[in-house]
């Protein structure tokens, strides 16, 4: 009877290490056909053992796509860390911060998945499927948001408004019909790049800008101090606000025609040094600080929403 015990609790034993062996995730590739992490296997591959290396090497090569998407990922974010916080498109930080947490995801299941067993190669195949995607119909697209966030716009108010006040000049109106125009080719651009591509999600596409517009002002100014930077913070903000009234303006009659929504922020940021960190003379004088800057994003609607 003590016999019998020994063996059952044997077989038992070696049926839990053969249970493990199977379920081994890949560390370091077994068979010849595969590399991972520039590591081949040194296994041969037979008849017997072609399932477990095919299975081995799509699950090496699906780790190393996921791996490449996040890096992509970090260095859109470090293209998007290099704008100045206030030009920034704070919605293209969120979409880029939700895509790398999939990602990781991603990358985790993966890592704790066997290359050796059916079950392991459906959930692969499930995840490699989830991957191709996330490059697709997110990843890829959003670069082109990221890039475009890099390009400001700057209204010199010498230009644009009269002295001292905050109505748009006839050229100022002008400049804002050109950058409406800038949105237009920005959407059409956008249709080439999703025909081109032919991502179904992207079907029946609604598009979206976020515009970003913010007034400065330089230390010019009669008053005391503290009565100076109220009255150029008050006009910055007068500025600035009617920046973003006329491109609203402007761009209503494009709601209906393209499916565009717009979502348009003003700040007035006063005697704030600008984004770009121009000197100011001694006198407080600085054309180049006399501005509204202008930050815009086209793309579909699907790219820009985070709730």
């Amino acid at each position: 009877m003590k016999a019998l015990q020994i063996i059952t609790i044997s077989a038992l034993g070696f049926f839990f290490l053969f249970s493990c062996a199977q379920q081994k995730s890949l560390k370091n590739p077994i068979f010849n056909t595969t590399v991972f992490h520039g590591e081949r296997g040194e296994k041969e591959v037979n008849a017997f053992n072609k399932n477990k290396a095919e299975r081995e090497k799509l699950l090496a090569e699906t780790i190393e796509k996921a791996d490449a998407a996040k890096r992509k990922l970090e260095e859109q974010q470090s293209v998007l860390n290099s704008i100045d916080s206030t030009e920034r498109i704070g919605s293209l930080d969120a979409q880029l911060q939700n895509l790398f947490k999939r990602t990781q995801a991603i990358i985790d299941e993966l890592n704790k998945t066997s290359p050796y067993t059916s079950a392991g190669q459906e959930k692969t195949l499930k995840l490699a499927t989830e991957l191709n995607d996330l490059m697709h119909n997110y990843i890829n697209p959003l670069e082109k948001l990221v890039d475009a966030n890099k390009d400001v716009v700057r209204l010199g108010s010498d230009i644009n408004f009269n002295t001292g006040s905050a109505v748009l000049t006839k050229e100022g109106k002008k400049k804002i019909s050109q950058i409406v125009a800038s949105i237009v080719i920005e959407i059409e651009d956008w249709k080439n790049y999703l025909n081109h591509h032919n991502e179904n999600i992207f079907s029946n596409t609604d598009y979206k800008t976020i515009i970003l517009v913010n007034g400065y002002a330089d230390l010019q100014g009669s008053s005391d101090e503290k009565t100076r930077q109220k009255n150029n913070l008050d006009l910055s903000e007068k500025r600035a606000k009617a920046v973003a009234d006329e491109l609203k303006l402007q761009l209503a009659p494009l709601k209906e025609k393209y499916n565009l929504s717009f979502q348009i922020e003003s700040k007035g940021r006063g005697e704030e040094i600008p984004g770009d960190h121009v000197q100011t003379s001694k006198k407080g004088e600085s054309a180049a600080r006399r501005i509204s800057s202008i930050s815009l994003v086209v793309g579909p609607k699907i790219l820009l929403y985070n709730e």
